[in-house]
């Protein structure tokens, strides 16, 4: 007699491994701390996680060097609901990110945070934090998505106010918390729109239902989504709660917010829209577009106002989401209006290369401002004027992370920003299309003056009398500092095989 194995007690896939081993890591973290802490060592949370990162990590690796773009997409699962897990190169790409950022965050944590209580809560909640964004990017259906979705967004409301000792951490975390519950349950109606018109909670099979027509509900799920999403990619008028949150949280999670999981609200936003909706019928590329030039001309002009250090990377990250949604929205008009399809792979591959480089920027940005903050004592930028002959290797570092950042050439933040302003330009005979890409050239040029600001004022004045006292930080905070400046110089270096890997990301998108 054959036993009959129901399809969802299917064993994990190997693909899947990564989330699996961050899931069961967090699940031990808590046994192994209290079973350490009666030998007398109480770093162990942080070198679990930063173990289970490092395997995660490796996984990936191994996945991303043997995906060819054919035959790349495999789903696991499936139900009467459309229930589906799977793995692409969009998602191994994104989870590589992810997971990378994971781990520096991590290992800086275990001496940055080691003054504070409660780290086997921290670190659980970090490896769950990653998991949840790497389960969101393996989804292949509302449901799942929408479960990781939580499993990301409880993580981090907990980890922006896991200071709750002081006020400000109680109010950001509250704040992001309010915020973002609107925003998911503005999606959850979205998806219920969905579901009633579909039957079934999969991507394919919607796609396959919506085809050929538009309708009022199926608009209203469109703009649900939009919005919902917005909240978590900190699009204007939905970003409030990122410029309160960095302040308040410590700053290796500060890095993940602006580093990974903005992105995974732009990734949310990209894979149901384009999988979803036809962008000729449903025009949302103007949409995009649009919520793009205004989520970076405002998030610009904000942030040159700022002398708090982390309020000033906060709102430039909201800008860089606006940089991404914008050359998703070009790759959406290009191809529903124009049907260019190489314009919109252009505009994509440009989009998706910046998800990367403002990840290893912004991400090395916070660790060195953390760096920063923990030897003068405050955020204020005017205090920390001419901290670099202090903190060489760390100013070098960060000088690194915001010169990518600024996109000057030949650093890998220069290449992902022109490819979205030649596929903006490509298109002459569509003004809308030419006056978005003039005002993203603009921007990219106001970014570009106050990172230079920034760096003049920390390497270039006079120490004041705080900044004189500093010294250079742990070797421990040092090295994902290092190795995430240098991991910026190796994107530069190896600049073909990386746009290689993300132009496989793209042809899960443009080529069905």
């Amino acid at each position: 007699m054959v036993a009959v194995i129901p399809e969802y007690l299917i064993p994990i896939p190997e693909y899947l491994i990564p989330v699996t081993v961050l899931m069961c890591a967090a699940a031990l973290v808590p046994l192994i701390d209290a079973i350490c802490r009666k030998a007398g060592f109480e770093r162990s949370p942080g070198i679990v996680a930063t173990a289970a990162f490092a395997i995660a990590f490796a996984y990936l690796l191994k996945e991303a060097a043997s995906l060819p773009l054919e035959g790349s997409f495999r789903p696991f699962g499936g139900t009467s609901l459309g229930v589906e897990l799977k793995v692409d190169s969009l998602s191994v790409y994104m989870s590589l990110v992810f997971c990378g950022l994971g781990l520096a965050a991590s290992l800086y944590s275990i001496e940055y945070m080691k003054e504070d209580t409660g780290l086997d809560r921290f670190f659980l909640l970090l490896l769950t934090l990653v998991a949840g964004m790497m389960g969101v990017v393996s989804s292949n259906d509302f449901f799942n998505l929408y479960v990781f979705w939580e499993f990301m967004a409880l993580s981090s409301y907990a980890l922006v106010s896991f200071r709750k000792y002081t006020w400000e951490a109680v109010e950001a975390g509250f704040k992001y918390l309010v915020m973002s519950t609107l925003g998911s349950l503005a999606v959850l109606y979205g998806i219920s729109i969905l579901y009633g018109l579909a039957g079934t909670t999969n991507f394919e099979g919607i796609r396959q239902v919506l085809a050929g027509s538009t309708s009022e509900a199926a608009y209203l799920a469109l703009a649900l989504i939009i919005a919902g999403f917005g909240v978590t990619a900190a699009l204007v008028p939905f970003h409030t709660w990122l410029p309160d949150a960095h302040p308040a949280a410590p700053s290796s999670i500060s890095a993940m917010l602006s580093g990974v999981v903005i992105k995974t609200g732009a990734y949310a936003i990209l894979w149901s829209l384009f999988k979803i909706f036809d962008p000729g019928e449903y025009g949302y590329g103007a949409v995009l577009m649009g919520f793009g030039a205004l989520t970076m001309t405002v998030a610009n002009v904000m942030a040159i106002m700022q002398r708090d250090v982390k309020r000033f990377l906060a709102y430039s990250s909201i800008a860089n989401m606006g940089y991404i949604i914008t050359g998703l929205g070009i790759a959406a008009r290009a191809l529903g209006v124009h049907g260019d399809v190489a314009a919109a792979s252009l505009a994509l591959l440009g989009a998706l290369f910046h998800v990367l480089n403002h990840a290893l920027g912004k991400g090395l940005s916070f660790l060195c401002a953390g760096c920063l903050i923990h030897e003068v004592g405050t955020r204020d930028i005017r205090e920390m004027e001419g901290i670099g002959a202090k903190m060489p290797a760390t100013a070098g570092s960060m000088a690194v992370g915001l010169l990518t950042l600024a996109g000057v050439p030949p650093l890998s933040g220069f290449w992902s920003k022109l490819f979205i302003v030649a596929a903006g330009l490509g298109i002459p005979g569509d003004p809308y299309m030419v006056l978005i890409t003039a005002l993203f050239i603009a921007n990219s040029v106001i970014a570009a003056a106050y990172y230079l600001w920034l760096l003049q004022r920390l390497a270039f004045k006079s120490p004041t009398e705080r900044a004189s006292k500093a010294k250079e930080v742990s070797a421990i905070m040092l090295a994902p500092v290092v190795a995430l400046a240098a991991m910026c110089i190796l994107v530069t270096i190896f600049l073909g095989p990386t746009i290689r890997l993300i132009e496989y990301a793209v042809g899960v998108i443009v080529g069905g």
